[in-house]
């Protein structure tokens, strides 16, 4: 099993806490960075290879992404100003086909048994928090017949949770995914996330919802995100 993460994005909304890095080098409580604290977990539970999505801070995250036991391959994105995380997912393509796959973003903060979960759990899966109120501008699911149907930022309503982008995929479903985003970037439709291409195959990738409910798994979209993380990994470290 390989993981891809992705770190392809700007951090606009950070403001001056990636004026000149990634939200993926942001500090963490205990010396590590989200990305060194990623690799770490994902190393502990197994993974050895690991491929990296880059965009405009490429050099930064070569010389920071380092870990024992694991072998890392960069994927640039050199239009990442222009386009979403479907482009650098086309392009990452060759080097993850034919593997099992944990796809995360470069700014998900979770705690060890999230993965410790993830891992054990039979089949394709999401991660969710069926507790916790529906955010306004990250991802949220919905379900149809115990499987994933659609995913979306602009989605609201009683029958949808909220949803972080961390899955565990098969092989096929990897193929599957991956050839459905190869169309819509042929099509020039790169400037949307890629669960776009996931919400016109559901049936094809069969992904069930990992209830992750009060545990840590948080993205760092902004700078409030960053201090709720901060104070829930201080003093302890997961």
């Amino acid at each position: 099993m390989k993981a891809l993460i992705f770190n392809s994005g700007t951090g606009s909304r950070m403001g001056t806490l990636t004026a000149n890095k990634p939200k993926c080098l942001l500090p963490l409580p205990g010396g590590e960075t989200i990305l060194s604290r990623q690799l770490r977990l994902l190393s502990r539970h197994g993974i050895r290879q690991a491929v990296i999505t880059t965009g405009a801070y490429t050099g930064l995250i070569r010389q920071q992404a380092k870990c024992d036991c694991m072998e890392i391959t960069l994927v640039e994105n050199p239009r990442y100003a222009h386009t979403n995380y479907i482009y650098s997912m086309f392009l990452a393509e060759p080097t993850i086909a034919g593997n099992d796959l944990l796809m995360l973003h470069g700014d998900l903060v979770f705690e060890e048994q999230v993965l410790t979960r993830l891992l054990a759990a039979s089949g394709n899966r999401c991660c969710v928090d069926l507790s916790a109120p529906l955010p306004e501008k990250d991802f949220k699911g919905r379900l149809r017949d115990g499987c994933l149907q659609k995913v979306s930022v602009h989605m609201f309503g009683q029958d949808c949770f909220a949803l972080q982008p961390l899955y565990k995929l098969d092989a096929a479903a990897v193929h599957a995914w991956c050839r459905e985003v190869s169309a819509w970037v042929r099509r020039g439709q790169v400037q949307v996330y890629a669960e776009e291409a996931l919400n016109r195959i559901p049936e094809q990738l069969h992904i069930q919802p990992l209830a992750c409910d009060g545990l840590l798994l948080s993205e760092v979209d902004t700078p409030e995100d960053y201090q709720a993380v901060w104070e829930a990994l201080n003093p302890c470290r997961n």
